[in-house]
Order: structure tokens, then C-alpha cells, then sequence
């Protein structure tokens, strides 16, 4: 039986048979399966925007004869925001209170960083800032120091011909 593919963000463990040019171990992957990419498609991040990737379209069909290929890699928890359940320490001074919100993004080897959420000064706007610059951390540290958040996320908006005005 085939393995069955999960959407999201994976960081590989080998090559993709048949693509290795393209996809090799230690990579940030997203794994799509819905309409034209069933039943598992690969796409390569390309650009890294306010620290969350864009992945290159259509994508890399995964070949029949590699659906087991998936059982390699690993499922990384998703970019966005969340809460410091302890203190976090780093370098020879830098330390980020508990319960702090910070981002949690990725470098192209998989390799998870976080970014501190920031009020500006002097405040001219209700708003918070991340920095492009974070602090790289353990996989095994996602897990034990950050509770994800939930927060609105305001509709695109559309000019009059249903294009993004963004």
C-alpha cells in the first residue's frame, strides 16, 4: 500500500528518486495534494516574505513508483505565530521572556527560526513588528517551548476586476 501524503511544510531525509537534482535531503518542502497536484506534489520554496515562504508552482509530481518516499520525511509545525511557554535564552546575552509572541519561520535546509514580536517606538501605529533577522533553535525546542496562537486574518482585498490589491 502507498504511503499516504498529509499537506504542509516537511523537512526531507533523502532524495526524491527521479528528481534528485531537485530534491535532496535537508530540504524545507511543501507537500500539496488537492486538485491538479493529486495525488502528492513537492514545491521548492522560492521567496521568503515577512518570514514566511512562497513555494514555486506547479510543483514536482511525486512519481508512483516513490509514494513510500514519504515516509522520510519530516513534518515540521506550521509557519506563523505563537506563545513562549518558558524563557528562552540564547547567545551570550539574549534572552525573550516567557509568554512572549514570537513568529516561527524557516531557513531552505528546514531549519526552524524564531522571530520576537516588537512595538515600534515611538508608537504610531496599534501594530506589532518582526524583525527579518531571528535566532535559529532545535526542532525538538518547537515542540517544548511554543503554544501556537490564533488571530483574524483580514480577506484579500479585490479591485473591480477581482484582482488582488494588495
Amino acid at each position: 500500500m502507498a504511503f499516504a501524503y498529509e499537506p504542509g511544510i516537511y523537512k526531507t531525509t533523502k532524495y526524491l528518486p527521479g528528481n534528485e537534482a531537485q530534491v535532496g535531503p535537508d530540504q524545507l518542502i511543501l507537500i500539496r495534494t488537492d486538485g491538479d497536484f493529486a495525488p502528492a506534489s513537492v514545491l521548492l520554496p522560492v521567496a521568503n516574505t515577512n518570514n514566511q515562504w512562497r513555494f514555486q508552482m506547479p510543483g514536482i509530481k511525486i512519481p508512483a513508483a516513490s509514494l513510500n518516499w514519504g515516509e522520510s520525511l519530516v513534518k515540521l509545525p506550521h509557519e506563523g505565530f505563537y506563545r513562549l511557554t518558558r524563557e528562552f535564552t540564547f547567545g551570550d546575552k539574549g534572552k525573550w521572556i516567557e509568554n512572549a509572541i514570537v513568529q516561527l519561520g524557516y531557513t531552505r535546509k528546514a531549519e526552524p527560526i524564531l522571530f520576537i514580536a516588537q512595538r515600534r517606538s515611538p508608537l504610531t501605529s496599534n501594530e506589532l513588528w518582526f524583525s527579518d533577522k531571528g535566532v535559529k533553535i532545535e526542532l525538538d525546542q518547537v515542540d517544548e517551548m511554543l503554544t501556537a496562537l490564533a488571530w483574524y486574518q483580514e480577506p484579500e482585498k479585490k479591485d473591480g476586476n477581482g484582482a488582488s490589491a494588495n
